[in-house]
């Protein structure tokens, strides 16, 4: 039902992956989006799952671009079949082909030709003509290469470098540290970070720090709840717990390798 497929290596500095959520999901399935710290663009090819708050009812045939997430988003899929392909830009990576304040987009789920004339109505119909998930991306992918030569636009050096940085550490790196290595005011350095990825720096470490949380647990159990947590960068298990809660929506307990067995696990979860 979902698969993904990495960039040509031209464009990985730029672009995470493409996916496809594809299939026929029991009606009212829910499904929870995790904080990455990405942006999407994302292409109804057919019916689409829908927000819980209501905020923004995806239609076929429409292409929509996704803003950075502070926090999990709730879909439900109100459809016997449902069909979506999506392209994943690195944070900051946007900024090669578009420029945006993802700042002012922060949690905004919109209709694409409102933030770039990239994909007109027309151009989700032109992937559907199209028999398979391959020669859909070979279209995404001319149109963002062809993008890299027409366009001079840049990614910020030191906004790249600081994201590496606070990735490389897990989200644990004090940003007091990277204003230091930066050679930026903070003001400064929290200005040109917000403006290229959509978070403060600091909330987006939280962000990195909740995602290797969630791998740790996905290759733990129940038993060594704290040496994950401490292993992490959290005080302890209560202090694991509410991140994880507030950034997924569940508990600890959802992600273990072995979830306790008071616990029932009834979402579905996609990061991203």
């Amino acid at each position: 039902m979902y698969k993904e497929y990495p960039p040509c290596s031209l464009l990985s500095p730029y672009i995470d992956k493409y996916w496809e959520f594809k299939g026929n999901p029991e009606y009212g399935m829910r499904i929870n989006i995790l904080p990455d710290g990405c942006t999407d663009f994302i292409f109804t090819l057919g019916e689409a799952t829908q927000t819980v708050d209501g905020r923004l009812t995806m239609k076929p045939y429409r292409s929509y671009f996704i803003g950075p997430m502070n926090s999990y988003s709730e879909l439900v899929a109100y459809a016997e079949t449902v069909h979506m392909l999506g392209v994943r830009f690195l944070p900051s990576g946007l900024s090669r082909f578009i420029q945006l304040p993802l700042h002012e987009l922060t949690n905004q789920r919109i209709c694409a030709d409102e933030v770039t004339n990239f994909f007109d109505a027309s151009f989700a119909e032109r992937l559907c003509e199209e028999d398979n998930f391959g020669d859909r991306i070979k279209i995404i992918e001319e149109l963002f290469i062809k993008s890299l030569y027409k366009y001079d636009l840049q990614t910020d050096p030191q906004i790249a470098f600081a994201i590496e940085q606070i990735n490389r550490h897990q989200g644990k790196l004090p940003v007091q540290s990277l204003v230091e290595d930066i050679c930026l005011c903070q003001r400064q350095f929290e200005r040109k970070f917000k403006m290229n990825t959509g978070y403060t720096p600091k909330i987006y470490s939280r962000i990195m720090q909740f995602k290797n949380a969630v791998d740790l647990l996905r290759s733990a159990t129940c038993d060594n709840l704290l040496s994950t947590a401490v292993h992490a960068g959290y005080y302890d298990v209560p202090h694991l717990s509410r991140e994880i809660k507030r950034m997924s929506g569940n508990t600890p307990y959802s992600f273990l390798a072995l979830p306790s067995p008071e616990e029932e696990v009834t979402l579905t979860y996609i990061e991203a």
